[in-house]
């Protein structure tokens, strides 16, 4: 009986390891079916969702199965490409599991590159898909990985046929995100229906990819982490121990330095198996960091589709891999096809003479590709060619150059014609007219200057005699820091590099300038000098970064979020509280209030607060009227606090937080801006459309001025056709000043709202002005600061 019982067991176990066999071979014709010639392909790791084999030397393999699997599939070897997808359906009718595949110069060689998409959260189709497509094409990209967040039936069965590898001409890997959970026998069904298994691997260049799955979402999934981990332990066991290994999910795993995936019964340490990098999205910002200790890099991207949710700039990223992981990594802002504008010079108020050179600056970009050369050519008023200069990179917008003055004669129309060559080949020309005549009424040009960094919401700051204004690098780190410039002519006087992006509004207190970088590092610098005086860890130890701006006053610097948000002393950095009473939420792109005795901050998806300035204590919080969902800041005066909500316009007791008034607005005010509040209105940027004014008694709207679509998105949610007003206005006499998201610098009437002076910038204005007597100066997304004379 033992011996029937054996060789029963034995031809059960014999007939369940031929259960999913196949081959793996070379498809030189791209039919995905093995004809002569064809060869197989060896050494192809192949799995059912928890073994992970090889193929042996012609191809073939022979996986056992398990009882929850659904797909056979294969983890792509460098070098190669699919001939159709990596996985096939599990059919009872299917005798063999073949997969051709092809070879693929872009996923060769000792170093790859590659796109990651995330958050687009739509189903219709817009220009961001073309400019992947385009960019793909021209920089030899050898995928693209979307890390989820494709978003319910509409945005899968959307994705499916418009965002895929015979759309976009390269291989296209699909994670799966918590809003991809739907409806169904079990919630990735309908993402297995379209795109596959939800985890699965493969091979480029030097490096091995895996794709993982949130953990839960919507809808519960059938999968365990036990699960996932136990594929993992099995996929690293057959990978290359010196590959470096770069993970994709929806989410990051965890802000600590430790990757330590663990599920009820088993855990797999990654930190041990290379990894090298986490590529994430889900939080809708752009965020990257290198941990000190290990080296491991924390990649997130907001969607290239729309703005993110902490008014991030809408984008893709491209990520180059090497062997020692990640090499290099670029944004890349959507939308935009051969943008050019040469501010300087332009017509009479924008033309600029420094030690005898005519100063020209140029803002260019396109989603697709980049620049390789820009030249300027002067022509007088017969069309002759004057004067010819080269122009050199600022940054991956700005460009500049001089030609000498003494070629060209005041009391003359000039053309200056500027030529673009790019990379992908095509070019561009951009011609206009200047002079070197009287500026006229209204705003004209002192001094402008490039600080080599990208400006996000970081106002310029006048203190002692210098300008200050901070940069983000949303990449590699390089280029974020803090820079002050000479006032009166815009010289830099010093630079300090910070550990990460300082996304906000810079302080100034007792001698000092303070800022907090996007990993909670707080800066106290000599403003004087650039000298640090102290550095903090706030004690950042969770997502999301932090994007909120900080304010000092009377010795306090008031800064951080949640669990860290604390007064800090500014002569030495001493904690003199710590709030204990909130935490989570997302980043919001505030600036902290100081209204009275109360310092008023907030987190965006989970309320404004109100805290005693002196000790910490909460004293109230709101989630009404839009509280819960904005990025702007509020404006203490006489007693009330002015603040939007996501549709509304509040006027808060700050004592209490209580309503004293509110108007209802037909306008979205998830913006960075500020409200105004003159003598007369309450002026308020809006998302789409421009700026709106109320009457400050009434509350009823007296006109809305519309500005232009927006060149980057950067409200939540806002994509083509939105004309985004990120700048705060400000107020110089009867006129309303302020930048906008089309890269135009406004001056407008007060009561009418009427356009009095529009100087085309060229490049996105996020940061507020800064008005100080009749000097107003502005920094743009390029990271020029302007100097403008008000006449």
């Amino acid at each position: 009986m033992r011996l029937i019982l054996t060789v029963t067991l034995a031809l059960l176990t014999s007939v369940a390891a031929a259960q999913y066999k196949g081959k793996v071979f070379v498809d030189k014709n791209g039919n995905n079916t093995q004809e002569a010639g064809e060869l197989g392909m060896q050494t192809v790791a192949v799995s059912d969702g928890q073994q992970v084999i090889r193929t042996d030397k012609d191809g073939n393999f022979n996986l056992p199965g398990h009882a929850k699997a659904r797909f056979i599939f294969i983890t792509v070897p460098a070098g190669y490409k699919l001939a159709a997808k990596h996985y096939l359906k599990i059919e009872d009718q299917r005798k063999s599991y073949d997969f051709g595949i092809l070879p693929d110069p872009t996923s060769a060689g000792s170093s790859v590159k590659m796109l990651q998409i995330t958050d687009t959260e739509t189903d219709k189709y817009n220009d961001w898909i073309g400019n992947l497509k385009n960019f793909s094409k021209k920089q030899d990209i050898s995928f693209i990985v979307h890390t989820g967040d494709i978003c319910y039936e509409k945005g899968l069965n959307f994705h499916a046929n418009q965002v895929t590898a015979e759309t976009l001409g390269k291989q296209v890997f699909y994670c799966i995100g918590n809003h991809d959970l739907v409806k169904g026998a079990y919630g990735e069904e309908l993402f297995e229906q379209l795109f596959g298994p939800v985890y699965y691997s493969f091979d480029a260049g030097p490096a091995h990819f895996i794709v993982t799955p949130m953990r839960s979402g919507d809808v519960q999934p059938s999968y365990t982490v036990d699960e996932v981990i136990s594929w993992m332990k099995n996929d690293l066991a057959v990978t290359d121990k010196n590959k470096p290994v770069i993970i994709f999910n929806h989410d990051l795993l965890t802000y600590s330095d430790q990757f330590v995936l663990k599920g009820k019964n088993d855990s797999i340490n990654l930190n041990e198996l290379n990894l090298k990098a986490w590529v994430y999205g889900h939080w809708h910002n752009n965020f990257v960091r290198k941990s000190e200790k290990t080296g491991i890099q924390y990649i997130s991207s907001a969607s290239p589709s729309m703005g993110g949710i902490d008014n991030s700039a809408g984008q893709f990223l491209s990520i180059e891999i090497d062997k020692d992981g990640v090499k290099e990594i670029k944004p890349h802002y959507t939308y935009l096809h051969k943008h050019l504008v040469v501010n300087t010079p332009s017509g009479k108020d924008m033309v600029l003479i420094k030690d005898g050179a005519l100063q020209i600056n140029a803002n260019i970009y396109d989603s697709e590709t980049s620049v390789q050369a820009a030249k300027s050519i002067i022509y007088n008023e017969q069309g002759n060619k004057v004067a010819q200069a080269s122009l050199t990179a600022n940054t991956d917008w700005s460009w500049s150059g001089q030609i000498p003055v003494a070629k060209l004669s005041k009391g003359k129309t000039w053309t200056i014609q500027t030529e673009v060559t790019f990379k992908d080949g095509q070019q561009h020309i951009a011609k206009q007219e200047f002079s070197l005549k009287g500026q006229s009424a209204g705003l004209s040009l002192k001094w402008t200057n490039n600080v080599k960094g990208s400006i996000w919401k970081a106002k310029p700051l006048f203190a002692e005699g210098k300008l200050f204004t901070a940069t983000i690098d949303d990449a590699n780190n390089l280029l974020c820091g803090v820079t002050a410039l000479d006032a009166k002519t815009g010289k830099v006087a010093w630079h300090f590099k910070t550990k990460n992006s300082v996304k906000h509004e810079i302080s100034y207190d007792s001698g000092m300038i303070l800022c907090t970088d996007m990993e909670g590092f707080t800066y106290a610098l000599n403003a004087g000098t650039g000298v640090l005086v102290w550095k903090k860890d706030l004690g950042m130890k969770y997502l999301p970064g932090y994007v909120s701006g900080g304010i000092a006053e009377k010795g306090i610097y008031y800064t951080g979020s949640g669990a860290y948000f604390q007064a800090l002393e500014v002569a030495t950095g001493k904690t003199l509280w710590t709030n204990k009473e909130w935490t989570g939420g997302e980043g919001t792109p505030e600036k902290m209030t100081i209204a009275g005795e109360v310092i008023v901050t907030g987190s965006n998806w989970q309320s404004l607060f109100g805290h005693d300035r002196k000790t910490g204590k909460l004293l109230w919080q709101r989630r009404d009227d839009g509280l819960r969902f904005r990025s702007s800041t509020g404006v203490y005066k006489e007693g009330k606090l002015y603040i939007t909500g996501l549709n509304t316009l509040l006027i808060i007791d700050p004592e209490t937080g209580k309503n004293i008034d509110k108007i209802e607005a037909g306008y979205e005010f998830k913006v960075m801006a500020t409200p105004l509040i003159t003598d007369k209105y309450i002026v308020m940027p809006t998302a789409k459309n421009g700026v709106v004014a109320y009457d400050l008694k009434t509350l009823k709207e007296v006109w809305n001025r519309p500005a232009g679509n927006a060149l980057v998105y950067s409200a939540p949610y806002t994509g083509p056709e939105s004309g985004t007003v990120e700048s705060t206005v400000v107020k110089y006499k009867n006129q309303l000043l302020f930048g906008a998201s089309d890269g135009y610098l406004y001056v407008i009437n007060e009561d009418s709202g009427i356009i009095l002076q529009k100087l085309n910038l060229g490049a996105p204005v996020f940061a507020d002005p800064a008005l100080i007597g009749k000097e107003l100066f502005v920094a743009d997304f390029a990271g020029n600061v302007y100097a403008f004379k008000l006449n």
